[in-house]
């Protein structure tokens, strides 16, 4: 089941606004962050509801990258992965019927083509912190990079 306290309009509700001490950086929230907003909400949406159409809108399939730390079973050596969004997003092929909840904690934008997004996202399972790397190309945001730490819950 999918709480959508990460609806568009909660989302931008709670979500808190920072920004870098770059003279090109404005301290107000305006369309950007909103569409920023709506970048964020298809992805958590698009992978909750396995929805292809708002993973497309949300991700750079071909050029974009998650990254993480996973640890081997054997040895306990942890290393980085690195895999393609095209390929992170057909891990989600079925909709969630677990409770998912996520909000924005910042958002940071550099001459509106360019933003950083903290994500507090968490499932009955395991609680994430996404850090989204999106740049606005094509008249349109998109996430091009997604580094997380995963913590499972007890």
């Amino acid at each position: 089941m999918l709480n959508l306290k990460s609806s568009l309009q909660v989302i931008a509700f709670s979500a808190v606004v920072s920004f870098s001490g770059a003279s090109s950086a404005k301290a107000t929230f305006n369309a950007e962050h909103n569409n920023i907003v709506k970048t964020v909400n298809s992805y958590f949406k698009g992978i909750a509801e396995s929805d292809e159409g708002l993973i497309a809108q949300a991700f750079e399939l071909e050029n974009g990258h998650i990254k993480s730390i996973v640890t081997d079973k054997e040895t306990g050596k942890q290393s980085i992965r690195s895999q393609k969004l095209g390929d992170f997003a057909k891990i989600f092929k079925q909709p969630t019927k677990d409770h998912w909840h996520a909000h924005i904690l910042s958002i940071d934008v550099v001459d509106e083509q360019m933003a950083m997004v903290k994500l507090n996202f968490e499932t009955s399972k395991t609680h994430y912190i996404d850090y989204l790397v999106l740049y606005k190309f094509n008249d349109a945001w998109r996430i091009v990079n997604k580094t997380f730490v995963a913590k499972p819950k007890t």
